[in-house]
């Protein structure tokens, strides 16, 4: 049996619990906090904001309501009221990861589990306990290995000193490169999602056992959507059709390139092109007041809204330094927007040119060039759209669960 556990619950995570589920090898989904209905209920009534309570809902998959958990609702309860008042910083997310190892350290001591299943930053004390009961390690990694990143990510910092938020780089004040080693050598078995990731992980420990499972994507959802279509037509109408909008979708900060997608557009100088940069903004907060023509900072969503962005939008933007898969390509491309993505991403195992182009992270005149071609393609959208939906779809959780058991059946 596999004990699964993650910090949060997203979707990956969930469709990796229901791959055990499923073939009836789950011991237990260890996480801080599965929403009931009723619960749920609840939180809509409370004065918080909506995009809040959107958010909180994607930690609720209703295939698993019925599967074996062990949760820890009170500590998780008070962080979530912490961010609620806005004192809210990372330090919460590893608090949530050292009670995620404390829980699946004293369950996996159980003589039904055979194999602990779980992610970068919250493995190390399972995995330890595992090895000593000869029990088997299966490493899911969401992002790229960070030996990998850490010197590339000090390169960076120089080079875009002027863009780092007082207090400098958020994501380092928590960070633990000892654990993540450390997690990395105990592990039997490493997951990843695109060939990104393997790659990184190859450059230090050529011979690790590593299994690539592609995410899916809610196709469903993530649609182009009849009222996409007349959202779009109303905007047309307001421009003279002659509006190209391009967007982005994650934090905006560093490692996901906006300093180099911020210089490419200015390059650009595209007429009648706009850019929505959508999520949280981690710069430094000067640079959001000066940023060029055309560029509009919209801020965190939820999902409903970000999927309406996406319908009135033409072309996805996707420059990162450093990605796991980049779950954003697909959910954009299955709104049926075309993708321009850095090859640092799953842009290289997803996209080809009848839905989009690869960019070489970091370089400027690459991005330039596809802006470019896209603002004078624009007759090609349509045919573009149409291609990325189809190709969109091709990419189902379904196909990612198989991945996922074929990969651990010999540790299970």
């Amino acid at each position: 049996m596999i004990l699964f556990g993650h910090p949060t619950g997203n979707p990956n995570s969930h469709h990796a619990a229901l791959a055990h589920y499923q073939r009836g090898e789950l011991e237990a989904f260890c996480v801080p906090w599965f929403p009931s209905g009723l619960e749920m209920a609840a939180l809509s009534l409370l004065p918080i904001r909506q995009e809040e309570v959107a958010r909180l809902k994607r930690r609720r998959f209703a295939p698993l309501m019925d599967a074996p958990k062990v949760q820890g609702h009170f500590a998780e309860w008070r962080r979530m009221a912490v961010r609620a008042m806005g004192r809210g910083d990372q330090r919460l997310s590893y608090e949530a990861n050292d009670w995620l190892m404390h829980t699946m350290t004293r369950r996996c001591r159980r003589r039904s589990v055979s194999a602990v299943h779980s992610f970068e930053d919250c493995s190390l004390w399972q995995f330890e306990e595992a090895k000593r009961r000869g029990k088997a390690c299966i490493y899911d990694m969401p992002i790229g290995y960070f030996l990998w990143w850490q010197e590339k990510q000090e390169d960076l910092a120089r080079k875009y000193a002027e863009w780092i938020p007082a207090g400098g780089i958020p994501s380092n004040r928590h960070v633990r490169p000892e654990q993540k080693v450390k997690e990395m050598e105990l592990a039997d078995l490493v997951l990843v999602a695109c060939g990104f990731v393997e790659k990184t992980i190859r450059e230090f420990l050529p011979a690790k056992t590593i299994a690539i499972a592609p995410y899916g994507v809610d196709a469903e959802f993530w649609s182009p959507g009849g009222e996409g279509k007349e959202l779009k037509r109303r905007r047309d109408e307001e421009t003279k059709g002659d509006k190209i909008r391009f967007i982005y979708a994650g934090q905006s900060s560093i490692r996901k390139g906006i300093p180099v997608l911020i210089e490419a557009w200015e390059k650009a100088q595209l007429r009648d092109a706009e850019l929505l940069l959508v999520g949280s903004w981690l710069l430094a907060a000067d640079r959001l007041k000066k940023l060029p023509s055309g560029v509009r900072f919209v801020g965190p969503v939820g999902p409903e809204r970000l999927r309406e962005l996406y319908r009135e939008s033409d072309v996805f933007v996707f420059p990162s330094f450093f990605e796991g898969f980049g779950l954003v390509i697909l959910e954009a491309m299955a709104c049926g927007l075309p993708v321009i993505a850095s090859d640092r991403s799953a842009g290289p195992d997803v996209l080809d040119d009848a839905c989009g182009r690869v960019v070489t992270a970091g370089e400027v005149e690459p991005l330039t060039e596809s802006l470019r071609w896209f603002a004078a393609n624009r007759d090609l959208l349509p045919q573009m759209k149409k291609a990325a939906r189809t190709k969109a779809e091709s990419f189902t959780w379904k196909s990612y669960r198989e991945a996922v058991s074929n990969a651990v059946v010999p540790f299970a």
